[in-house]
């Protein structure tokens, strides 16, 4: 399997005592052996108390998933400004509902399912519900909204332009129709879908600058949300909550954590074609009392 691109924006968040203890000529030294090696395109960002260091910081990488992340910040930032509430019911019907990785597409009736919009945050944080998080991006008005508090917040370099059902059928070689909300009917169309269009579709969707991220700019929402400038206390708590509970690719960067160390984070992964995955994302805030790169971080 050959990486075309891969992606790691990481906080580490350390005690007083330890504050600034990062060797950063050392960091960026071991950085780039770990990458040297890396069969694709790497960017990887790592910041502490002072400057980011940074392998490819400003280049642009696909971000799956991570996009969750950036949902999310929207959601709480609605509701910290009182434009929606966290309490406030949502009815989900059938049509609603995304691709691939969706587990409340099985409590979805005919009749719909009513939930809450911070059950469908924390579901889409913690299990990467794709349903959710479609269902969150047009309950703030669509993609627009969702950069529009990007922005707001003076986030630069993380762009929200599709939701999860129109970007993943696209960078596939479709364009979305509602019947793809049944599972077998969209692998009937994937599998329709010619090889060269569909290598034509993958080439598009790692040229293209939309629903990208650089490290440096999601390291930067990383900062701004652990120390408090992106969010009121209580959704900052939330948000970090969740990324300690996300239960996707416990196998990974977590699975290698040291002891006395704590891992808050978002995953994100494309499919793979003809030994080709087009990203591999996380965007993690790591702590503990001191702060360093972990032989796990190459083993992505």
């Amino acid at each position: 399997m050959r990486w075309t691109a891969a992606a790691v924006a990481l906080i580490c968040a350390t005690h007083a005592a330890s504050a600034g203890s990062l060797d950063t000529a050392r960091l960026s030294s071991a950085l780039t052996e770990l990458v040297s090696g890396f069969d694709g395109r790497v960017g990887v960002c790592v910041q502490d108390t002072g400057a980011a260091t940074c392998i490819n910081g400003t280049d642009r990488f696909p971000m799956q998933s991570v996009v969750k992340l950036a949902v999310a910040v929207a959601v709480l930032d609605a509701a910290d400004r009182d434009v929606l509430r966290l309490a406030d019911r949502v009815l989900i019907k059938p049509e609603d509902l995304s691709v691939f990785v969706q587990p409340i597409a099985r409590l979805v009736t005919a009749d719909g399912l009513e939930a809450s919009v911070g059950d469908l945050l924390s579901r889409m944080m913690i299990e990467s519900d794709s349903a959710a998080c479609d269902v969150l991006i047009a309950k703030l008005g669509g993609p627009p909204a969702v950069q529009a508090a990007l922005t707001g917040k003076r986030i630069a370099g993380v762009r929200v332009d599709r939701d999860e059902r129109h970007l993943q059928t696209e960078m596939l070689g479709l364009t979305w129709q509602p019947g793809y909300v049944d599972a077998a009917a969209l692998k009937r169309a994937i599998d329709a879908v010619p090889a060269p269009a569909r290598q034509a579709a993958l080439d598009a969707y790692l040229a293209d600058p939309r629903d990208t991220a650089t490290p440096l700019g999601m390291t930067a929402l990383l900062t701004a949300l652990v120390s408090g400038r992106l969010l009121s206390p209580a959704s900052t708590r939330r948000l970090l909550d969740a990324m300690r509970r996300t239960t996707t690719f416990p196998d990974r960067l977590k699975a290698g954590l040291p002891p006395g160390w704590s891992l808050g984070h978002k995953t994100g992964t494309s499919g793979t074609w003809q030994g080709i995955t087009a990203a591999t994302d996380r965007a993690r805030r790591r702590h503990r009392r001191g702060c360093g790169v972990h032989p796990r971080l190459a083993a992505r």
